[in-house]
């Protein structure tokens, strides 16, 4: 064959694969000029019920959703720590203070330093599946040989969890509270020597906490229904097996439970909040609990009760940010849910 004619079919093969190639080495995450220009611009609005006695404090952080927020490590502290700079500000910060984040604030931990074509999915599964891709054919997919998914997963899980106990245990010990820190999605979570332990196996969502000297307790909360289309019912083996679990925590100054807020509603449940005998009730809420656990609330006597959930856009969807604050006489604050972040007070 006529060496020009060879060179010409060979380039035919060769111009893709360099193309291909040169694709993937051109690949950018999210740059700073991109990143603040798609910010939020609403302000920050400050609700408190009861009386300051001294004797401690619930404080809800309704934090505005943007998935960009977890493109770099320092973009997501800022964000996680604006509220509780404000906090301290307004003398709402000590060791009696137990501040919580909204439910799911982990499970996006994956995203960081993923390329901006990871953030342009249509839904979150989508982003986690761009984000497993990527992962496989970066230098690092390469050098740890990750060909499969589950292998990717459990790479990308080792490293969202050491970042979440990472920001959150700093974060309690600079400020010197009790952080509810979320929820997060893991494979097989323990606790064990005061880390989160993980494991290949069935993905489990829970919310954990970190005391004032930045140490992880010893307990965390399942949530075992999830919303459709999120990452935690792609993940999880058997999704919504409801288990009906609640979360008591015997602080010094005050006995606080947890619950999820897409698990309430059957009277099953309500009998296992009424039989803790606990009468300060928190809830991590969800789009789909469509405000049954603030109805329930309202016709309650409870001490204090809340529930607390992101507010936003994000893969298309809407996040109401259905959150709230309760006394025992009073009325659920606010009475609309509003816009951007918002801080929820309750003194104890």
């Amino acid at each position: 064959m006529n060496p020009f004619w060879r060179n010409a079919i060979a380039s035919l093969f060769l111009i893709p694969i360099f193309l291909g190639i040169g694709w993937l080495l051109s690949g950018k995450t999210i740059g700073e000029g991109e990143f603040i220009s798609g910010l939020p611009q609403s302000g920050i609005q400050f609700y408190s019920s009861g009386f300051n006695r001294k004797s401690g404090n619930i404080l809800l952080l309704r934090l505005e959703f943007k998935p960009e927020y977890y493109s770099k490590e320092d973009r997501l502290r800022t964000w996680l720590e604006k509220p509780l700079i404000i906090a301290k500000e307004k003398d709402l910060l000590d060791k009696s203070t137990v501040v919580v984040y909204p439910p799911e604030i982990g499970n996006y931990l994956f995203l960081m330093g993923q390329r901006s074509e990871v953030f342009q999915a249509d839904s979150e599964i989508g982003s986690w599946k761009r984000a497993v891709f990527f992962t496989r054919i970066s230098y690092g997919g390469l050098r740890n040989r990750l060909l499969f998914e589950d292998e990717i997963a459990n790479f990308l899980a080792k490293t969202s969890v050491e970042r979440y106990q990472r920001i959150f245990a700093t974060l309690s010990k600079t400020y010197g509270v009790n952080i509810v820190a979320g929820s997060i999605i893991l494979p097989s979570p323990k606790i064990m020597e005061d880390l989160i332990s993980i494991s290949p196996g069935n993905w489990e969502e829970r919310a954990y906490l970190f005391t004032p000297d930045g140490r992880l307790y010893n307990g965390s909360l399942k949530r075992t229904k999830f919303k459709d289309g999120s990452l935690s019912s792609y993940l999880n083996s058997q999704p919504n097996k409801i288990e009906s679990e609640v979360w008591t925590i015997p602080f010094n100054f005050a006995k606080i439970g947890f619950l999820n807020g897409e698990e309430f509603g059957s009277p099953e449940m309500e009998d296992i909040v009424k039989k803790t005998f606990v009468s300060r009730w928190i809830a991590l809420g969800s789009p789909t609990e469509e405000g049954k656990f603030r109805e329930w609330i309202s016709k309650s006597n409870f001490e204090t009760s809340g529930e607390i959930s992101f507010f936003g856009t994000a893969w298309g969807r809407k996040l109401p940010g259905t959150s709230f604050i309760k006394t025992r006489y009073g009325n659920p604050e606010p009475k609309e849910s509003g816009k951007g972040t918002i801080l929820l007070n309750i003194y104890l």
